[in-house]
């Protein structure tokens, strides 16, 4: 039999128990009785929604930041994505570990810091990959190390599970249960960290298998304070995240940070990481920032500048598809449309290229239909028309099938 969610949360704003409120009041107010239980949801909404609409809105403040830049924010679904082997988890970590930080901790963590460190999350990180002799233990006791905690410390606001032994079949079912069990133990909000989070359900190209779980997470983020953060990879010598999961997803989240090795000039991999706000739905998209692996500390630090520069100085003069791209977004990701001569313009002088290669760029991104994200953090393609004898670029979404 199918797995339905069950869901047992603590309400906020428009809850289920101010919409049962609602919908008592307009039964009383219609004659008929037979009124379905979804039309009674949907009219008893409205009214809360006329209600809120009436006053001032007053948006959330992030509760997690990196340098200055606002990350996560209540009430969100947020994503890390990348190819295998890039430490999105390391990164994860990072992130859990500002959310436990000790006020006499004096670790950096990639520079991400609760924005009120007085408030308490309870952390929930769920596993579906890492083997539980050697490589989840170790990965908590990281988290606690850079929090601040002894290795043999139980911080009361860390919970932790595999999903390794659960049949995948039975995974969000599984999940389900647990989310709704960790939620009867405590009165604090919910950071939950799904890695990975195409693991957690039984085929993430099916859509409504997908579905399940996308439904649990809006659901949840909608009727009680919880944040998620869902660790996907990516296809294959792709951008796009895996499967029909992964594309809903995408337009699910709030934020979206893409891990991934910066590239040298002759196209290899370097020891630099890059991590690109490919979606920033509260703010303006944040410039990356960079990261390396650090034998010494057995994790990860932010990488120094002059690194940083080097690298991208070198592989610039190349003027490669990829590079190309990231500028192309900041120019026409927030959907402005530019002539064709300023934006051989723009770009010319960021690589310092001549015209015509940045022309044969230009070509080979249009003919190969090469994936570009806007602000949105939709996925695009590079379009160009002509429209009195003036030829423009601009970004087209790519509609998901």
């Amino acid at each position: 039999m199918e797995q339905k969610a069950n869901y047992e949360f603590d309400k906020y704003s428009i809850g289920v128990e101010d919409i049962k409120a609602e919908a008592e009041k307009l039964l009383q107010q219609v004659p008929e009785q037979n009124i379905s239980d979804n039309l009674k949801t949907v009219l008893a909404t409205r009214e809360k929604l006329k209600e809120l609409k009436a006053n001032e809105i007053r948006f959330s403040e992030p509760v997690i930041v990196q340098a200055e830049n606002a990350v996560i924010f209540p009430h969100t679904i947020n994503v890390i994505q990348g190819q295998a082997g890039v430490h999105k988890s390391r990164l994860a970590e990072n992130i859990c570990a500002a959310f436990l930080k000790r006020h006499d901790c004096n670790n950096e963590l990639l520079g991400f810091r609760r924005t009120n460190f007085n408030a308490t999350h309870t952390v929930v990180y769920v596993d579906t990959e890492r083997n539980l002799s050697e490589q989840l233990p170790y990965a908590l006791q990281s988290i606690q190390i850079k929090a601040g905690f002894n290795k043999a410390d139980h911080p009361s606001n860390f919970e932790y599970i595999s999903l390794l032994q659960i049949s995948r079949k039975e995974r969000f079912s599984a999940l389900n249960e647990y989310l709704n069990h960790i939620k009867k133990s405590t009165n604090n909000p919910l950071f939950i960290v799904l890695d990975v989070s195409t693991d957690c359900i039984e085929d993430f190209n099916k859509t409504d298998k997908s579905m399940e779980l996308i439904d649990l997470m809006n659901m949840a983020i909608n009727e009680h304070n919880v944040i998620f953060l869902c660790l996907i990879h990516e296809n294959p010598k792709s951008d796009k995240a895996r499967g029909h999961f992964g594309t809903e997803l995408m337009n699910k989240a709030s934020t979206v940070m893409q891990v991934g090795f910066e590239k040298d000039a002759s196209q290899n991999d370097t020891n630099i990481i890059r991590i690109k706000y490919l979606k920033c739905r509260s703010t303006a998209r944040h410039t990356p920032f960079y990261i390396k692996y650090s034998n010494e500390v057995n994790g990860l630090i932010l990488a120094d500048a002059s690194e940083v520069s080097g690298v991208i100085n070198n592989r610039k003069h190349k003027a490669t598809i990829a590079d190309m791209v990231e500028f192309i977004e900041m120019y026409l990701g927030d959907g402005t449309e530019l002539k064709r001569t300023d934006l051989i313009e723009k770009l010319c002088k960021d690589f310092q290229a001549k015209e015509r290669t940045i022309e044969e760029r230009l070509k080979d991104i249009l003919e190969t239909g090469y994936e570009i994200y806007n602000e949105q953090g939709q996925t695009c393609k590079l379009h160009k028309e002509a429209r009195e004898k003036v030829v423009y670029y601009k970004l087209i979404v790519i509609e998901s099938i």
